[in-house]
């Protein structure tokens, strides 16, 4: 059992080492960073309850959605103990953080749940299409965001109005702040130039952008935006809505431009950490800023175009023709 155990420990760590190869140094800092924040965090918890919750959940998504169950059951024997030692090991970051706030009764738990995890089956979902008839259906890079963020998005609308029900504006801010940021990444996608042959021109796919960001960033806003109007409608309310609802437009056709200006994602993440995403929320504290970044986007655009005139003339000219 100890042989089995110390080579599959072995291939673990081989296959740890090829996913961070594979990310790239930038996010296995980003990463890295994250984990050290949430230690640091949990080793400041004071509930008896929170550990053991989180350990819960993380060690359910990691059994629930592992693919080697079948696989390791018929190749090797003694595989639940294998797992529970697994489980232990992945469960060390919490059951330190309960030996340094002197969480003892949280320490069998942890045993407990590595134990049983073993024996609950997995759950399959399905993941449910749904119709989004009020977003602009010529931007399909942001209907996919808003699919796969919709969930996040159900719950910023429910904390907001709970900051309603309990007169926290703050939480509401931070909430309609924090979607906003959500909605640039819907451009983090770095596609090959061609991919503007699909429009008549330059000009279109810079008016579908715009189309875009005006309609779809004031519907999905929209309700923030009211609760926190409803909670408070001051002068200087008002203006940070309407300083946000500026700041995320430029920051969407920021976006949306510099997708066509990097080869690799990774660079793109640099960049969005860089420029758009620090620009968005200080242009909403400091309004004047705005101004920068339009100044920033007209810059980027031009940048943008004649690139794509250097490298995409025979292509419009081939559409041109098609079209006559």
């Amino acid at each position: 059992m100890t042989e089995s155990l110390l080579l599959y420990m072995n291939l673990r760590s081989k296959q740890i080492v090829r996913l961070f190869a594979g990310i790239g140094p930038f996010r296995c800092l980003f990463l890295i960073g994250i984990a050290a924040i949430l230690f640091y965090a949990f080793t400041k918890v004071t509930s008896v309850w929170v550990l053991p919750v989180c350990y819960l959940l993380m060690l359910w998504l990691y059994h629930n959605n592992r693919k080697d169950k079948e696989f390791l059951s018929l190749q090797m024997h003694g595989v639940k103990k294998l797992f529970t030692a697994e489980y232990l090991l992945l469960g060390l970051p919490f059951i330190i953080s309960g030996i340094i706030t002197a969480n003892y009764i949280s320490l069998p738990v942890f045993i407990l749940i590595a134990v049983v995890m073993q024996w609950i089956h997995p759950v399959r979902y399905h993941s449910i299409v749904l119709p989004m008839p009020l977003l602009y259906s010529g931007d399909l890079l942001y209907r996919r965001m808003f699919r796969k963020q919709v969930s996040l998005y159900a719950v910023l609308l429910f904390l907001s109005f709970m900051g309603v029900l309990h007169d926290n504006i703050n939480l509401c801010k931070v909430c309609l702040i924090l979607w906003g940021a959500i909605q640039g990444t819907a451009y983090m996608v770095t596609p090959p130039k061609h991919e503007l042959s699909v429009y008549n021109s330059f000009g279109m796919y810079q008016l579908i952008l715009v189309k875009s960001g005006l309609s779809n960033i004031f519907i999905t806003m929209f309700p923030l935006i009211v609760l926190i109007l409803v909670l408070r409608h001051d002068t200087e309310t008002i203006l940070f809505c309407l300083a946000l609802f500026s700041s995320t437009l430029l920051y969407q056709l920021n976006m949306g431009m510099a997708r066509f200006s990097f080869e690799t994602q990774t660079v793109m993440g640099i960049y969005w950490l860089l420029f758009p995403l620090p620009l968005f929320l200080v242009s909403i504290m400091t309004p004047v800023v705005l101004i920068l970044y339009l100044t920033f986007n007209i810059g980027l655009t031009l940048s943008v175009k004649k690139n794509i005139n250097i490298y995409g003339t025979d292509i419009y000219k081939r559409i041109e023709q098609g079209i006559r």
